[in-house]
């Protein structure tokens, strides 16, 4: 089978022919249909992230694919059968900081090399194994191709982060970033979840203008100056206060527009963090206290979350077709890792092996 290889960091990935992997107990050997390159891939593989990366190695985070073959001790999957693929692997002891990685992609805790090492290997492949935990079964799912459903994994990291939120139905919700992929994918789970109002900020017009136009009613798209010092201003007249902000922006430095945001929760509100800022963001402890703010974080989703996905995708609440999926082949990884950085809104770049 061929397979893309990171030999080290901050050189192109090389496509060479390798041996299929082989199972380990409790796995599964998948086909890759498609798998979502993130628009940041080139910093990982660039070495620009602070977490450690096993090369050489083949990177590549969630997969849809077919199950190919599974481990003796594997039931309830069929061979041929259509699945999502999660990367997220947590050491299987009751640890009381147990390891936890991303296949093949980075190390998340200090003490992951073991794990890490073990399950390195990624989706810029023909084919790749997986834990049984991390697999979802999508069969039910019709209507879609397999582009749209590698898109997959940022609506469970945008669902895990309304959940960190105690997001509930009739809810308001600002979302930050929303112009970006993950902004994006939290806009169209939030509409699933019954937001009654979604504030759409970013800086994309067009991108804006789309998500306005999937429901106009509970959408609002809030375009951002171009003056960092206008963002309170702007917001205010456009926002009214919001019982969630889900902070989605991608890797910046400016803590501004976060703090905006924090300005326009409602009393015992809940910010979630899921997004990227490089550097630490002023808190008002007054304000904090007094309105009883809610501040969590929001790496990744619980292991229910693709299932979850899954049941509202084939209920209608989630439409895939919004998303407008531009795919590449295994040959053209390269050019797809560049050409990730520049996707916005709804087009997700997405590789198909």
């Amino acid at each position: 089978m061929k397979t893309a290889v990171l030999h080290q960091t901050g050189s192109p990935l090389e496509v060479i022919e390798v041996s299929p992997p082989m199972l380990m107990p409790s796995s599964v050997r998948v086909r890759v249909l498609a798998t979502h390159v993130l628009s940041f891939t080139h910093l990982v593989v660039g070495g620009q992230f602070p977490f450690p990366l096993p090369t050489p190695y083949t990177p590549g985070l969630c997969a849809i694919g077919t199950v190919e073959a599974t481990a003796d001790d594997v039931t309830g999957l069929a061979v041929g059968q259509k699945v999502f693929c999660s990367p997220l692997i947590v050491s299987r002891n009751n640890a009381e900081s147990p390891e936890r990685i991303l296949k093949g992609w980075i190390g998340m805790t200090a003490n992951c090399g073991d794990l890490l090492n073990q399950w390195k290997e990624g989706t810029f492949a023909e084919k790749t194994v997986y834990p049984v935990e991390c697999i979802t079964p999508i069969d039910s799912i019709g209507g879609y191709d397999n582009a749209q459903l590698a898109c997959m994994y940022y609506l469970c990291i945008a669902y895990g982060a309304l959940l960190r939120a105690e997001f509930k139905p009739g809810q308001s919700v600002l979302i930050n970033g929303a112009t970006g992929n993950l902004g994006t994918a939290s806009v169209l789970v939030a509409m699933a979840m019954g937001a009654a109002r979604i504030y759409a900020v970013g800086r994309n017009a067009s991108v804006l203008q789309s998500l306005t136009e999937l429901d106009p009613k509970r959408i609002a798209g809030v375009q951002l100056p171009v003056q960092t010092e206008d963002y309170r201003e702007a917001l205010a007249k456009r926002i009214e206060e919001v019982d969630a902000l889900i902070d989605a922006v991608g890797l910046i430095d400016d803590p501004t527009l976060l703090e905006t945001g924090l300005s326009l929760l409602k009393q015992r509100g809940t910010a979630v963090f899921v997004g990227g800022f490089t550097t630490d963001v002023p808190l008002s402890y007054l304000t904090t206290l007094v309105k009883e703010l809610n501040i969590r974080g929001s790496s990744m989703y619980p292991s229910s979350a693709p299932a979850d996905i899954v049941r509202m995708i084939e209920s209608g609440l989630l439409n895939l077709a919004a998303f407008r999926p531009q795919t590449y082949r295994l040959g053209q990884i390269n050019e797809a890792i560049a050409s990730a950085a520049e996707f916005r809104g709804l087009e997700y770049c997405i590789l198909q092996p």
